[in-house]
């Protein structure tokens, strides 16, 4: 059976057009009777029966564009307001009725909860954050699901839709955000019940759980990957954006907390559990005595690397089986782990998944392998932060019989102290460096390159080039069959952006055509 991804593309029922007067009553607001259709926090989705949501944002404030809004023929506008005495304060503005809202991007999720029904409430939703991982677990749990016969959907990094054996093309409705806006997951949720999902897998990102994006989401199961440096630019400190991830675990509903007992962020985990929370550690190379009695585990030891993918001894608080994955790299066993663990807290059998997970397909754009026979084989992978890139490197040398090359590059416009750690860790740990592109944005390319040389003890050997598919086409020039080309940074992206355009550049369909010998 083949799976593949559809899009949700359906209307939504008319069941959602509904009055403000109820819906905002939720809030103490006494609002008049309008009938709307939907929320939108776009002024340019602004419709006649939509109501546009002001929102002071990170970067954009939404009641900058409410003339635009109100020349677009807005009904209802909902404005956020900073003093609490104007919360429910009604004006007229042309034929437009402003709203002000104190609160209202805390309260944003429960207000799209109450106009979408609280979709979450009908299906088992599972939520994973961590700074490496999310899209693989999220992707896999949804795949595991099913390939046992459970209608299925998820929403991260690759989009959002729900899994079918029957579609020919793979395909996402994209999200602008690993996890959309407080209004697009509620709308989402409710798509997929009414395309009968029965559980949602998706990513929870760090700026998500701090701007309330999926506050009002019943969350059945929150899993914790790992912990290392990203995003500081936002958050500033790694003691604040480890907090951010714990915010997880303030969910309504929450059952379950399965946490990576590998990782030294789980101890914190551990110490703010809800009471009512079931606790599920997973993890490799763990002594099965050495799990405290008070939480459930599965765990894998004895793990073996083929040239098919892996082999391990599963050991688990619902027994014991012996497992065989057609994936790459050691921290696969770990998102794998995780969803397994998810799949038997929804009460899966353990003699069921040990059966079904053979069948799991690697995640696009994370470790996959492109082979030619008597060439270098070529692998995918996303790993744009140190500790992903290190992770893909030590992954692909388990595989690999010769030299290892990696071609990687930073973002621009980003945190700019991960460039030079991330050039020393491919220096150390690669036989050949290609530095190259990857989305600059509006920094000098070379600036980026710089930076990450700056980490490097012989800079001067490694080699530079800008053009991102030339520098891959230098590494195919230069490896030998048993050799192996870790390309890092884009996976499942299909754009370059570079000054302030986007450009199409996928690197999977670039990869696969090399590797069948045909000139690209």
């Amino acid at each position: 059976m083949q799976v593949d991804m559809v899009s949700i593309n359906k209307q939504f029922p008319e069941v959602f057009d509904q009055s403000i007067q109820p819906l905002l009553a939720h809030f103490g607001i006494d609002a008049p009777d309008i009938m709307i259709s939907e929320l939108v926090l776009d002024s340019r989705d602004v419709a006649i029966h939509k109501a546009f949501i002001a929102l002071s944002g990170h970067t954009l404030d939404g009641r900058d564009f409410i003339p635009q809004a109100v020349s677009l023929g807005a009904k209802v506008i909902v404005a956020q307001c900073d003093d609490k005495s104007q919360h429910g304060h009604v004006e007229m503005r042309e034929q437009s009725v402003i709203v002000s809202f104190y609160q209202l991007a805390e309260n944003l999720s429960e207000l799209a909860g109450y106009f979408y029904q609280f979709p979450a409430n009908s299906m088992s939703i599972i939520a994973v954050t961590g700074t490496n991982g999310k899209t693989s677990t999220v992707q896999l749990t949804s795949q595991l699901a099913h390939l046992m016969g459970e209608q299925a959907a998820s929403i991260g990094t690759l989009g959002a839709g729900m899994y079918s054996s029957s579609a020919k093309i793979q395909a996402f409705q994209n999200t602008v955000n690993t996890t959309p806006d407080a209004i697009s997951i509620q709308r989402l949720l409710a798509e997929f019940v009414s395309e009968g999902a029965f559980q949602v897998a998706l990513e929870a990102s760090s700026h998500a759980l701090v701007q309330n994006r999926i506050k009002a989401v019943k969350t059945d199961i929150a899993v914790f990957t790992n912990l290392s440096r990203d995003h500081l630019d936002y958050h500033g400190t790694m003691a604040d954006y480890a907090l951010a991830k714990r915010l997880l675990l303030q969910q309504p509903g929450l059952a379950y907390a399965v946490l990576n007992v590998n990782d030294p962020e789980h101890k914190n985990w551990l110490a703010n559990i809800p009471e009512k929370t079931t606790v599920v550690l997973f993890g490799q190379n763990v002594s099965t005595s050495d799990m405290p009695s008070d939480y459930q585990y599965c765990v894998a030891n004895n793990v073996r690397y083929t040239n098919e993918g892996i082999a391990l001894s599963l050991q688990t608080s619902w027994g014991d089986c012996e497992l065989r994955l057609s994936l790459l790299a050691d921290f696969n066993v770990a998102n794998v782990l995780a969803a397994i663990c998810s799949q038997l807290c929804l009460g899966k059998s353990l003699k069921q998944i040990a059966y079904i997970v053979q069948k799991l397909k690697p995640v696009a754009g994370r470790m996959e392998l492109y082979s030619r026979q008597n060439h270098a084989t070529i692998v995918v992978d996303y790993a744009h932060t140190p500790d992903a890139l290190e992770k893909a490197i030590v992954a692909t040398k388990q595989h690999c019989h010769g030299k290892l090359f990696c071609v990687f590059g930073c973002g621009g416009d980003r945190d700019r102290g991960k460039r030079s750690l991330m050039g020393e860790i491919a220096e150390r740990l690669s036989d050949k460096v290609i530095l190259t592109d990857d989305n600059v944005r509006s920094e000098v390319p070379n600036d980026i390159i710089q930076d990450i040389l700056s980490g490097c003890i012989n800079p001067e050997q490694i080699l530079v080039e800008h053009d991102r598919k030339t520098a891959i086409k230098l590494a195919v020039a230069q490896a030998k069959a048993g050799d192996m080309i870790l390309v890092a940074g884009k996976g499942h992206e299909n754009y370059q952006i570079i000054g302030t355009k986007t450009l199409a550049y996928d690197e999977r369909q670039f990869v696969a055509l090399l590797q069948k010998g045909k000139t690209v």
